[in-house]
Parts: C-alpha cells; structure tokens; sequence
C-alpha cells in the first residue's frame, strides 16, 4: 500500500502522468463518466513475476465545469501487461459522489 497522508513520490507522480490521457481518462469513458479529474493517487501496485503484468490500484476525483460540485471519487484498479502499456484491461471500477470536506481530505495530498 501507498501512504495515502503524505505527499506522492515523484515516481507515483511521473507515473500518474504516463497513464493520464492513455488510461485514465479512457477507462473512465468506457464506464460513463465524461468528465475531468484531478487529484490522482496511486493506491497499490501489485506485481505478477510469472504472467509480467501489473495491478495498478489508484483513484481520482472527477468534475463536471470548471471545478465545481458535484465531485466524484472514481476508483479503479487496471492490469497493464509488462510487454504492452496499451493493451490494458480494468479489473474493478467504482465511482460516488463525495461532499466537500471528504474532497478536502482527498485531495489533501494529491500532486499539483
């Protein structure tokens, strides 16, 4: 698990960035959610030595308009093959509407 109370390594930020526009924002399309994000963190990450891929767990905070409620925590956890970054698939997906001093809390130590 990834402490979720302290500011994100620039590793978990490099690697937020990579999967931005080419997983993130896709997988959440695919699930009906048109919107942005921000905030994101990854939660775990899990490593298969065997079958070389990788369980990536990690949740955003959705928006609709120019940041303003109401706010969605999304979470999911996607499986990125080790030998292929874009042939991807989502193992889990949730999203909820979330109030404004649980977005404060969220986003507390998310990367700028």
């Amino acid at each position: 698990m990834i402490n979720q109370f302290e500011q994100p390594s620039i590793l978990e930020r490099a690697f937020l960035r990579s999967l931005g526009e080419s997983v993130i924002l896709k997988v959440m399309v695919s699930h009906g959610d048109i919107q942005l994000y921000f905030a994101p963190r990854i939660e775990k990450i899990v490593h298969n030595d065997t079958e070389d891929f990788y369980d990536i767990s990690l949740r955003v905070i959705g928006f609709e308009g120019p940041h303003n409620p109401p706010y969605t925590l999304i979470k999911m956890t996607v499986r990125i093959p080790g030998n292929n970054f874009e042939k991807y698939s989502v193992l889990h997906y949730s999203h909820r509407v979330i109030s404004n001093e649980e977005l404060d809390e969220l986003a507390k130590f998310a990367p700028d």
